[in-house]
């Protein structure tokens, strides 16, 4: 109901609204805006900008904009430790997944014997010599990245066989205590 009023209101003084004119000041000082004039306080002087200075920073804005787009470009266009992988060694995914099968395997065989933790400690660091590895393949110098695939490969060569022979050797010793000696079996007359 109030805004009702309101616009009734309105309508009933709409003359005492529309006589309101700004002052011939006021035009003039728009104007002149309008026109590019600016009217400047006493003992100021307009600075502007020579045309040089502008393309100067322009220029500036436009060399470092480049350069980091090109550096931004750079970064993302090297190829990842696992693209360089398959690049030398097209056949080491396959090799890679062999060895981590076997690993897993005589491990899980290992467990059943022993939880030695000198043991999880040398199969520990020889992941992160892997690791550390798979980082020096993405930044190796042309020509090295062979050396390092094949460097790859012997640590997971190196990682089951140590896994093989503690099996080696626990089953060994397990045989040797269960298996009673041959001259035991014989009987004299």
């Amino acid at each position: 109901m109030q805004q009702n009023d309101l616009e009734k209101f309105i309508l009933d003084n709409k003359d005492a609204f529309d006589d309101a004119r700004p002052s011939l000041k006021l035009w003039a000082a728009i104007e002149k805006d309008l026109n590019g004039e600016e009217e400047q306080p006493s003992g100021q002087l307009r600075v502007s900008r020579p045309w040089y200075q502008i393309a100067a920073t322009v220029l500036i804005l436009l060399t470092v904009g480049g350069a980091g787009g090109a550096y931004l470009n750079q970064q993302t266009q090297q190829p990842t430790a696992q693209e360089m992988i398959e690049e030398v060694a097209p056949e080491f995914s396959e090799m890679e997944q062999y060895y981590n099968q076997r690993i897993q395997e005589n491990y899980a065989r290992l467990t059943t014997y022993t939880q030695d933790p000198e043991i999880d400690a040398d199969l520990k660091q020889l992941d992160n010599a892997m690791v550390e590895l798979r980082e020096d393949l993405a930044n190796a110098p042309t020509g090295q990245e062979e050396m390092i695939v094949q460097q790859l490969i012997d640590s997971y060569r190196l990682k089951l066989q140590i896994l093989e022979r503690i099996l080696e050797r626990i089953e060994n010793l397990d045989n040797s205590i269960t298996t009673p000696d041959n001259n035991s079996n014989e009987t004299s007359i």
